[in-house]
């Protein structure tokens, strides 16, 4: 039973990383299109790459092309997370 565990425990892993990898591409291709910013490398396929390949990387890079951090700092636990007086992007 214990095989059974891991191989469900890994199944279950698998579909939740496939779907976080899928909608965070969506979201780096908008965010990505919305500013102009052309593939360089991978195309069509580089946005599902950068996810798989280095994710934190992935949304610190988005992060910092949807506010003006060196103006607004950051807040947790805010609906944007940029303070309330922040201007929309």
């Amino acid at each position: 039973w214990a095989i059974t565990a891991v191989n469900i425990a890994f199944n279950f892993a698998v579909i939740v990383f496939s779907i976080y990898a899928i909608l965070l591409s969506r979201q780096r291709r908008y965010i990505r299109e919305r500013s102009g910013i052309p593939e360089k490398s991978c195309q069509g396929c580089e946005d599902c790459c950068c996810v798989t390949w280095c994710g934190c990387c992935t949304l610190t890079q988005m992060a910092r092309h949807t506010a003006e951090y060196e103006t607004y700092a950051g807040q947790c636990c805010s609906e944007t997370g940029l303070p309330v007086s922040a201007p929309q992007l």
